[in-house]
């Protein structure tokens, strides 16, 4: 955690955390609210309460779309103070001038819907739904590679990697113990390398990777790309450090910090190695991966002008999820632990108008998903 001293007293910024009922437990800096449950109606149409949806607002984050993989759609979707609902969309065809294959991950521009999977893009019209199609060798930045693939992350539920001024969105591409930043113009339909120094050999030292009889298990540690204003700005699920790039300048910096709470690693298992011959080795490998720490992507506060990122804790069941929370400078000015206030709450959120979009873990209605609104505020 960073601190500025002078010569009398050294100043800590801490958090008020504060009930949906607004109760004070620390009267200090910021207060935290976690509202009442809602409901997001999402009807009949092949959405599901699971919610591993990817979704993509506009700007006004009230509004927006979802990718519905059951029925291969994009579907719309509103968000109230108090609610939210869907809207069923026309069924895409995964053929023909209006196909759209395999969907990893998904954007809009005013212009197109870009559908995206690891080896294969899809670039949607909005206005005649006519669709272009390029596998990523045909873009020209990958070489002699055959079959060149960029890399998710495993947990993201809204794709944050878009200079919406530009119409730019950034990418992970990973290969041969090298990781770099991919760039994509949507209205030129082209590719680019972005020079950013990611630290390639700390990722490779700690994500998980393992084969098994020609199957390779990934642990989802793929770095995480969110455009802010004039800077993209890097998160790694596996360690706590964040790559701040400006897209103007091309300078860039690296934070990392350290926590009262959790580690600020994942370790691998204990004699791991990157091929086994044991299922059961892999499944109990996995299970101790899956329960570690991990740090999600970082989200703009733009009312308080602050930066914040959820980290899951470690534990196989019920695992603590807290909330850091970092100043313009990328000072981490605190850390909150949500699950003493709401243990209902899943790992993700969407960053709405209306607070952090938090799905619950209990889902006992299958037209409605419920959800929870996080909010933070200043102390006058």
């Amino acid at each position: 955690m960073s601190l500025k001293r002078t010569s009398e007293i050294v100043f800590f910024l801490t958090f008020v955390i504060l009930s949906c009922s607004e109760k004070d437990t620390i009267d200090k800096g910021y207060f935290l609210e976690v509202s009442d449950r809602k409901e997001f109606f999402i009807g009949q149409g092949g959405l599901t309460t699971e919610g591993y949806y990817t979704v993509f607002l506009d700007s006004t984050k009230t509004k927006g779309t979802i990718y519905n993989e059951i029925a291969h759609s994009l579907d719309s979707i509103f968000i109230t103070a108090d609610s939210a609902w869907s809207k069923d969309g026309e069924i895409m065809d995964t053929e023909g001038p209006y196909g759209v294959g395999t969907v990893f991950t998904y954007f809009s521009t005013q212009d197109y819907n870009l559908f995206v999977n690891s080896q294969q893009f899809f670039r949607q019209t909005i206005l005649s739904k006519e669709v272009s199609r390029k596998f990523l060798q045909e873009y020209g930045v990958f070489g002699d590679l055959k079959y060149p693939a960029i890399a998710f992350s495993g947990a993201a539920r809204e794709f944050t990697g878009l200079d919406k001024n530009y119409n730019n969105a950034y990418f992970i591409y990973d290969f041969e113990n090298r990781i770099k930043v991919i760039g994509y113009n949507v209205d030129r339909d082209s590719m680019f390398i972005v020079p950013v120094a990611l630290d390639s050999t700390r990722y490779f030292n700690t994500r998980f990777k393992v084969r098994y009889q020609g199957l390779t298990m990934g642990g989802g540690d793929a770095p995480q790309l969110s455009v802010i204003g004039e800077n993209l700005v890097v998160s790694y699920p596996s360690f706590n450090d964040i790559l701040v790039y400006n897209l103007n300048s091309g300078l860039q910096n690296t934070y990392t910090f350290e926590s009262k709470f959790f580690p600020s690693q994942k370790k691998h298992p204990e004699n791991y190695r990157e091929e086994v011959d044991s299922p059961d080795l892999l499944d109990e490998w996995l299970a101790n991966w899956r329960n570690q720490v991990r740090f999600g992507s970082i989200s703009y506060y733009s009312d308080l002008a602050i930066y914040v990122r959820v980290v899951k804790g470690e534990g196989e069941v019920n695992p603590p999820l807290y909330l850091e929370v970092f100043n313009e400078d990328f000072d981490k000015v605190d850390e909150l632990n949500i699950s003493e206030i709401n243990q209902d709450l899943s790992t993700t959120f969407v960053n709405t108008k209306y607070g952090l979009l938090f799905r619950a873990k209990e889902q006992p209605d299958e037209e409605e998903m419920y959800y929870y609104n996080i909010n933070l505020g200043k102390k006058k």
